[in-house]
């Protein structure tokens, strides 16, 4: 074994597509960060290419950065019918769109907006600004975010740290303006503008953050009106904020376990098995999942086995060969076709998974393994409906990154949570109200559930049992 982590480790150095026997889908080059090279390295999907260097993108680069985008998706995406999507014609009509793009965010833009043809939010491209971003755990935001509520779109959470904290706004605000329209018709605009997702969750959370994303230092003048009627006008400007995945928990007054997860990093593996551990013996764990976009499977299975006693078969994964995803002439199985987890019993209490539109990927793979166990309640809003999975994003030419779904994901019972989402088995929808009374209902209703919830299951369900 360490003759071959040797040979794994040295792949790394050789020429760009000198490993792909050792490294059939790239995993390993993924994971390095590439120079910026100017002009940008050709690229197939087995060498990723070096990035070019800042600036405005030319010719080469942009036909470049748009044949290896199309061509990876082409070869690597987890469905080899591409959704029923005609990937050749997409590619057609895209190429003079993007080459012939204005200016170089317009040409990321659209490169994503191709992407975006496969109604898969984890199939991507990530400009070069965004791609820093990312990496560095940061985003840029007017520091509140809102969601449409009937008529109208209602702020559910400001940051303190924001301009819009000091400026007054508050949740349950309701947008009323940007740049003096009316606010309905910019996100109305912005909806159908946004590029393509599978469910109305996300269709929605596209067109939220065109409004609050842009470049930092940028303003936007909005207006917002009160539950009086009365109106806040104000100037926000973007900021840079932190984003830095954390995990905290804590006994409720109850007794009640509680623990907040905002990202399933496998850097936070070690805090958040250490939160369970330490929760143990509460008669009941939320576990709050709202906001978590993702993250590792593999920590979603680590975490999943603390709950169960005995082996439990977790959600079946589909790749595009039909075979596991593997390293070094398939000595390495990365990915099983069927995980099989041996539980450990940790925790033995009954258990609520708290969900919002905003929960994703690994999140909607925990909460729905848990939830087809019968060994957790999910409660609140019906969550993303974006489980597919990647093994890294890659580079592009020109400095942008390529995240594209190599994995589909299906429960025992062979329905599927990508489209659909995981539906709460206790449904507590978003009210103006709550907003407004800072009350969490779905807290509430999450501890109410527990206190009446019977004798958890802690061995694993069969598919037909």
């Amino acid at each position: 074994m360490t003759r071959l982590l040797r040979t794994l480790a040295a792949c790394v150095t050789l020429p760009l597509g000198g490993c792909a026997a050792l490294d059939p889908h790239a995993i390993l080059t993924r994971q390095i960060v590439a120079a910026p090279a100017a002009p940008a390295t050709p690229a197939t999907p087995d060498a990723p290419a070096a990035p070019a260097a800042p600036g405005t993108l030319d010719a080469v680069t942009r036909q470049a950065a748009f044949d290896h985008v199309w061509r990876t998706i082409d070869q690597r995406y987890y469905d080899p019918t591409m959704n029923g999507v005609d990937w050749k014609a997409v590619g057609a009509k895209w190429r003079p769109l993007v080459l012939e793009a204005p200016d170089d965010a317009a040409f990321w833009d659209r490169l994503d907006r191709m992407a975006g043809e496969l109604r898969d939010l984890h199939t991507r491209v990530e400009s070069p600004s965004r791609a820093r971003l990312f990496e560095a755990s940061k985003s840029v935001s007017l520091g509140f975010d809102f969601r449409p509520l009937g008529d109208a779109l209602a702020v559910t959470i400001v940051d303190p740290e924001s301009d819009a904290w000091w400026a007054g706004v508050r949740p349950g605000m309701v947008l009323a303006a940007v740049e003096g329209e009316p606010a309905q018709a910019v996100f109305g605009r912005l909806r159908a503008e946004a590029r393509d997702g599978s469910t109305e969750q996300q269709r929605v959370r596209l067109a939220t953050r065109g409004l609050l994303a842009g470049e930092p230092d940028s303003t936007a003048r909005l207006a917002f009106e009160r539950a009086d009627g009365t109106r806040l006008e104000a100037t926000l400007r973007r900021t840079l904020f932190n984003r830095a995945p954390r995990v905290t928990h804590r006994r409720l007054p109850d007794g009640t376990g509680y623990i907040r997860l905002t990202e399933w990093s496998e850097s936070l593996r070690r805090q958040m098995l250490a939160a369970l551990a330490g929760l143990k013996d509460a008669p009941a764990l939320v576990i709050d999942l709202r906001g978590n976009g993702g993250g590792s499977g593999d920590m979603v299975h680590a975490v999943a086995r603390q709950f169960f006693e005995g082996a439990v078969t977790a959600s079946r994964v589909v790749t595009r060969t039909g075979k596991p995803i593997t390293l070094a002439f398939g000595l390495v199985e990365v990915v099983k076709l069927q995980p099989v987890l041996e539980g450990t019993g940790l925790y033995k209490g009954p258990v609520a998974i708290l969900l919002d539109d905003a929960s994703g990927s690994a999140s909607e793979g925990f909460a729905s393994l848990m939830q087809w166990h019968q060994r957790a309640q999910v409660v609140g809003q019906v969550s993303c409906g974006c489980l597919l999975g990647f093994m890294g994003y890659a580079a592009v030419p020109g400095g942008g990154r390529l995240a594209y779904s190599e994995l589909g994901v299906v429960l025992p019972d062979g329905r599927r949570v990508e489209g659909t989402g995981v539906v709460p088995d206790v449904p507590v929808p978003l009210a103006l109200d709550d907003l407004r009374l800072s009350r969490d209902r779905t807290l509430e209703a999450a501890v109410a559930a527990l206190a009446r919830a019977p004798a958890p299951r802690l061995t694993a369900r069969v598919a037909g049992g």
